[in-house]
């Protein structure tokens, strides 16, 4: 039995478009949220342009490590903002 939709409503779509791209939503909230946007063809076409700009992304980024010696600088300032947080 197919659940019913409530009303379309554009503004929770963009709550809800990052979290479902992000893979933060369980897969019912998902499948929810396709069928919902798919009444609105503004959401659709966001939600689909959202989308192929985070496989675009994911597709192009060049993953590269730090030098130890900067991890340390970095871990090292991270630490010394903590401490004067505490004081």
């Amino acid at each position: 039995m197919e659940q019913s939709l409530p009303k379309h409503d554009c503004s929770k779509f963009v709550e809800q478009v990052f979290l479902v791209l992000d893979g933060e939503m369980s897969e019912e909230e998902t499948n929810l949220f396709i069928q919902d946007i798919e009444r609105c063809s503004h959401c659709l076409q966001h939600y689909n342009i959202e989308k192929e700009l985070k496989a675009f992304l994911a597709n192009r980024v060049e993953r590269k490590c730090c030098s130890e010696t900067l991890r340390v600088s970095i871990m090292q300032q991270i630490s010394d903002l903590s401490d004067q947080e505490s004081l």
